[in-house]
């Protein structure tokens, strides 16, 4: 293992590695290489993740508008049906009074 640190004639300090130093050199440049692989791999799962689950949201999103709108129609139904059984009770009424008329005669 060396490694020789030298003066160039323009002032800058030149430095020399030997076998080992070069290959530690290499490892580490090689394990930084993979650790942006492996981030940059795990950014895209997380992205595509994130997209099925924005996908997801959009169809329950959808879903529940629907059932909204739906739902929307529930208080006009809620009257229609009050004014149908008013009309029934005085049908029921009408009716009597007709059988009641008819007895009578």
């Amino acid at each position: 293992m060396s490694m020789e640190s030298q003066q160039s004639q323009d002032g800058r300090t030149r430095l020399s590695l030997g076998p080992v130093e070069k290959w530690i050199v290499g490892a580490f440049a090689g394990g930084v290489v993979l650790g942006v692989l492996w981030l940059v791999g795990s950014v895209q799962t997380l992205l595509s993740q994130q997209q099925v689950t924005t996908q997801q949201v959009m169809t329950v999103q959808q879903q529940l508008q629907a059932i909204n709108t739906q739902l929307a129609d529930v208080p006009a139904l809620k009257l229609e049906i009050a004014k149908l059984s008013i009309q029934v009770e005085q049908n029921k009424q009408d009716v009597k009074e007709l059988k009641q008329l008819r007895g009578v005669r």
